[in-house]
């Protein structure tokens, strides 16, 4: 690996933690700043990706569609308070050019409640592609690809 592609998997690797610390840290309102303004965020299982349904939990086009997903989480839907913790693997870079970046990490999400254990809120992959804006990574398009059949039937924040 030349200096320039570890450099570039450092930079994804660094954006991945960034963004889990971001939710993990409850601070939601930051978190449509990772994507690009026409960004799409898709949450979908692993048996619709395979097979190229479009069926999604989740399919929003757009930064502002993002924030407007954060409002609701935040300011109106009224759910018992918990918190996540994102456990990111090491991203794999399927197609690196100069502007764009094709990758693929590994995730696990937990949800913590108080007075409760800790449960397994989805577990899946990131399908990621980037696009470099002002001399940085940004998400173009993040696909939430979980592998549980069953997912909780209140997904409120971002995985």
């Amino acid at each position: 690996m030349n200096l320039e592609a570890l450099s570039t998997y450092l930079e994804v690797q660094q954006l991945h933690a960034e963004i889990a610390r971001v939710l993990d840290a409850g601070e939601f309102q930051r978190w449509p700043a990772f994507f690009t303004e026409n960004a799409r965020y898709v949450v979908q299982s692993r048996e619709n990706h395979d097979r190229g349904w479009p069926l999604a939990l989740i399919h929003l086009e757009s930064r502002a569609m993002l924030q407007d997903r954060i409002t609701g989480a935040t300011d109106t839907i009224f759910h018992d308070p918990y918190a996540q913790r994102h456990v990111v693997g090491a991203p794999v870079l399927l197609e690196v050019t100069e502007h764009a970046v094709h990758c693929e990490a590994a995730y696990i999400v937990m949800r913590t409640q108080r007075d409760r254990l800790p449960e397994v809120l989805s577990v899946g992959r990131y399908v990621d592609r980037l696009a470099r804006h002002e001399g940085r990574w940004l998400i173009a398009e993040r696909m939430c690809v979980y592998d549980n059949d069953l997912i909780a039937n209140s997904l409120i924040y971002p995985i």
